[in-house]
Formats: C-alpha cells, sequence, structure tokens
C-alpha cells in the first residue's frame, strides 16, 4: 500500500471517528469536532497524480 492511500485512509477513519463522536457527544463537542474535522479535511487535500506513475 502507497504512502498516499494509507495517509488517504487513516484520515478518512479519523473522520469516521469524529463523525461518531459528535453523534455521541451530542451539540456540546461541536464546537471542538468541528475545527478539528475541518483541519484535517483541508489538511489531506487532493492527492490526484502524486505517485510515480
Amino acid at each position: 500500500m502507497s504512502a498516499n492511500s494509507k495517509k488517504s485512509l487513516s484520515s478518512t477513519v479519523f473522520l469516521i471517528v469524529l463523525g461518531i463522536a459528535a453523534l455521541y457527544g451530542g451539540t456540546k463537542t461541536l464546537a471542538v469536532l468541528i475545527p478539528a474535522a475541518l483541519l484535517v479535511w483541508f489538511g489531506v487535500g487532493p492527492i490526484l497524480r502524486s505517485g510515480r506513475n
């Protein structure tokens, strides 16, 4: 598995965990979870055609 795939997969799993935490945490945790999710979302960015092939 390439490094780009691992980064994409780990960020996807992290966003899913943040979503589940938002469901169980309620509205009080959204003040922390939304900025964290935005950092992950924009931090990963598009990784199209960055491999050797």
